[in-house]
């Protein structure tokens, strides 16, 4: 049968006039999609894992797109899921797993939001597609623009890592540095931008974007039906842990799980109004000014269009929000890398953190299965790690200086 899906209010159920309506023109809320699975089987379910297209299009009739040759993928999806043996047994968690998007097209999680975005605007006729970033979704919505034959122009505040703003170029994509604080002059700039140009907007108000979904999907796969007991997400706007629950939801819906893992938006303490907001018992997000941080990638205070159903999916998992400190994401981003072989930036080592904080806290039992979702490439931000000159100065060719070298 033809995929069907339509746009609609999570509030009042009201469609939008047009599917380029991005908000209900009665509550003002941001729309989302809805895609009709429920004449899926469970033998639709094993014809989707068998697949030999490992992306996350293998799950596809849960995606809006309706016309194969409107998919633009660059093989996202599938990524490993890591058995952190030694990193567990240093922090408590022998069931220690490590989702290892690093390893994405672009290096980060956004490739999974801008295949399923890119597609449908494609599909839609879009020709220019923009995105306001701290560096990730720059980078991404541009390679997934180029591979889409669409142009693209994003917008990144200032200070954003330069090999981000590089990637994102490289791309092809028309880079425009903004001065200012990115969740308002920056923000306020691009909106207007994308009003007077009529710009394809792929910022989380876009209810397209629902590639994070399949996190939920690949994990029900990777696991092979074991549901892990936490699955820990670095948060800044919301869209992956909504979009995460959601995926689980669907599946348990079908009857393919009985139950969900224990949601957890994890967050650095300079930006962190969904734990701030989970802490006080909210169903809504304050906005709080975001302070500088080193996981500049979730750097976010004012997550208007999805923060309250990140919170949302937190509550309905009986989950938690929890938020740590740059030493601690620095310890993190160590051990990741030491212990497990796995080079992550900051905001991508934040679950990691927090799982640490949660087991030394007893939130977490020594026999629960944690997955940590690591969301991007240690390479998108190298200037985080801090060599000491005295470790890369060159040394004279000679055995003792080797020697006193190797003992320092």
């Amino acid at each position: 049968m033809a995929k069907q899906f339509c746009l609609q209010c999570p509030l009042c159920g009201t469609e939008p006039p047009t599917k380029r309506t991005f908000r209900c023109p009665s509550c003002n809320v941001i729309v989302e999609v809805a895609v009709q699975i429920d004449h899926l089987t469970r033998a639709d379910f094993q014809t989707m894992r068998q697949r030999r297209d490992l992306s996350i299009w293998r799950w596809g009739e849960f995606f809006p797109v309706r016309d194969p040759a409107s998919i633009v993928s660059l093989g996202e999806g599938s990524t490993p899921l890591l058995r952190a043996q030694r990193l567990g047994e240093r922090i408590g968690i022998p069931n220690l797993y490590l989702k290892n998007d690093t390893v994405l097209p672009t290096g980060s999680l956004k490739d999974r939001s801008n295949t399923v975005g890119i597609s449908a605007g494609k599909e839609m006729g879009f020709e220019v597609a923009s995105v306001i970033s701290t560096g990730n979704a720059a980078a991404s919505v541009a390679a997934y623009a180029a591979a889409a034959g669409m142009r693209s122009v994003v917008m990144v505040p200032a200070g954003t890592a330069l090999s981000k703003i590089i990637q994102a170029r490289a791309y092809g994509a028309e880079v425009v540095v903004v001065d200012g604080r990115f969740d308002y002059e920056v923000a306020e700039l691009y909106s207007r931008a994308v009003g007077e140009f009529g710009w394809y907007d792929c910022v989380s108000s876009n209810p397209y974007r629902v590639g994070k979904k399949s996190y939920a999907y690949e994990l029900v796969d990777q696991l092979d039906g074991v549901i892990a007991d936490w699955v820990i997400h670095p948060t800044a706007g919301g869209t992956g842990i909504f979009a995460m629950g959601q995926g689980f939801k669907e599946f348990r819906s079908l009857g393919w799980i009985e139950k969900m893992p224990k949601l957890v938006a994890a967050q650095s303490e300079a930006a962190a109004p969904i734990v701030k907001a989970f802490a006080k018992g909210l169903r809504t997000v304050e906005p709080v000014d975001a302070r500088d941080t080193v996981a500049e990638s979730i750097q976010v205070g004012n997550p208007s269009s999805l923060g309250w159903r990140a919170l949302e999916a937190v509550y309905d998992s009986g989950g938690a929000a929890v938020a740590v400190g740059d030493q601690q994401i620095f310890e993190a981003q160590t051990l990741t890398g030491s212990l497990c072989g796995v080079f992550a930036e900051p905001a991508a080592v934040v679950s990691v953190a927090v799982a640490n904080q949660m087991r030394a806290r007893g939130t977490i039992a020594r026999d629960d299965i944690v997955v940590c979702n690591l969301t991007g490439h240690g390479l998108k931000q190298p200037e985080a790690l801090a060599i000491p000159p005295q470790e890369v100065g060159p040394i004279a060719p000679t055995l003792a200086a080797l020697r006193e070298r190797l003992r320092r």
